[in-house]
């Protein structure tokens, strides 16, 4: 089965490297926008040279690898940047690990801070120089061109061609939905997290699961599900991190019940690494359909060009500012946020509880599959193929969808829908709505914006 990819060029004004600078020693990352422009967002003096040397490094692995085939995965990070906070994401080449590094700009002096979002070059000679940082370095971070116009015959381009998946692209736009229900299940010091993240094996079993539990300050793997465990799977895809825990602050472990889906917090002295695990090790985000509820919904529609408006490449979104700007109800505005983060306009920090505004440097009007169940459901629509059988009290209604050769019952409640088609039995929501559910829903939410 071939993956569905897009063709993309990378081009680069220069290669990605650590040396001497007009400015200094210091690490200059090349950037690449959607347009094919090099774009420039940032240049500073790092206060804290390894642990970022360190951090970004950690992120590159994820992002060049493909955690259960031996497949390369040789794409490159996204670095959003305002006058408050760095960030650089990535995804790894199998869309089941997220990675993100964010650096405040207290961890610089710069007088440059720029806003936009690009892609950045991670080449081999950068990542190993930048294995060889030190705090005692006077090193310099600038993202992008130096500010020098080059002439179009002597410009020297960097080229690196690549097939992105669609769903790595996709899996940048629906991770940022699941963040907003983890919560804080754990937290542990440096010492204890060090000790703990190095006792994990190297290569864990794809399927069975592991737990993570804290007895007093420190935290112990299980085998065994227990009272307060926070379950994941693939304890390699932590492992990860240990070249964050030599100077980790804390770690803080985030689950969501729900879903399964886990999250790893290193804090440190020059800002935080979130590490997010899908349920399992072969699930990607991309394929789990978080956006669809929402996109199917009519909360969004009237209020999207109003919230779209108020993004100002914001290092935190208020729901409370926006609302009160638009007069829009904070039901609108977060549905609206959501489907702007489906649309790759939008970020969220867990840290923070809040949005972010980025744009991701890819042209997502190429992709005209990434939610192919709901295409279904509105094909379903067209074809005059659901109907309301009863609504036996208020907010809970059964629907009847036709599927191939067979209708479905389709029962829609506030605790949750559930449908009698075989996908739903299989998944049980846990992957998202199906084709049946989306159309009931769409169905019945324009029924009731009629009356």
């Amino acid at each position: 089965m071939t993956t569905a990819a897009l063709d993309f060029t990378y081009k680069y004004a220069f290669p990605s490297a650590v040396g001497e600078t007009q400015s200094g020693f210091g690490l200059r990352l090349a950037t690449c926008g959607a347009k094919q422009q090099q774009p420039h967002f940032f240049d500073g003096k790092l206060l804290a040279p390894r642990e970022m040397g360190e951090m970004l490094l950690v992120l590159s692995n994820v992002v060049r690898t493909h955690f259960f085939l031996p497949r390369p995965a040789l794409l490159d990070p996204v670095v959003t940047t305002n006058e408050a906070v760095i960030r650089f994401e990535g995804f790894s080449g199998c869309c089941g690990v997220y990675a993100r590094v964010d650096l405040p700009a207290e961890a610089f002096q710069s007088d440059h801070l720029g806003r936009g979002t690009t892609n950045v070059d991670f080449n081999d000679p950068m990542r190993a120089a930048l294995s060889r940082l030190r705090d005692h370095d006077d090193a310099r971070l600038a993202v992008g061109a130096d500010g020098v116009e080059l002439s179009k015959n002597n410009e020297t381009v960097v080229e690196k061609k690549v097939r992105l998946p669609i769903r790595w692209i996709k899996g940048f736009s629906e991770v940022q939905l699941y963040q907003p229900a983890m919560q804080i299940k754990l937290e542990s010091s440096g010492n204890e997290a060090r000790q703990f993240v190095r006792s994990l094996p190297r290569a864990g079993a794809p399927k069975r699961p592991s737990y993570v539990t804290q007895t007093g300050k420190a935290l112990r793997l299980s085998q065994r599900a227990s009272k307060g465990a926070v379950k994941f799977l693939g304890t390699h895809r932590v492992r990860v991190l240990e070249p964050l825990m030599n100077t980790a602050k804390t770690l803080r472990v985030w689950a969501d019940e729900d879903s399964g889906s886990t999250a790893w917090e290193v804090i440190l002295r020059a800002g935080r690494f979130f590490l997010m695990l899908s349920p399992e090790v072969y699930r990607g985000f991309s394929g789990e359909g978080q956006a669809l509820e929402k996109l199917a919904g009519h909360d969004w529609q009237d209020a999207l060009s109003q919230v779209q408006d108020q993004l100002k490449w914001q290092a935190q979104l208020d729901v409370d500012d926006i609302a009160g700007e638009t007069g829009l109800a904070e039901k609108q505005v977060n549905a609206a946020l959501a489907v702007l983060g489906s649309r790759g306009l939008a970020g969220y920090d867990a840290g923070r509880e809040a949005y972010f505004h980025r744009e991701l440097p890819f042209d997502l009007a190429q992709v005209e599959e990434l939610q192919p169940r709901l295409k279904a459901a509105r094909k379903l629509l067209d074809g005059a193929g659901v109907r309301v059988l009863q609504q036996a009290v208020a907010d809970e209604q059964d629907v009847e969808v036709d599927g191939t050769d067979v209708k479905h019952l389709v029962r829609l409640r506030p605790s949750g829908d559930k449908c009698s088609c075989p996908w739903f039995s299989k998944h049980l929501g846990q992957r998202g709505p199906c084709k049946h559910i989306l159309a009931a829903r769409i169905f019945t939410d324009d029924d009731e914006s009629l009356e």
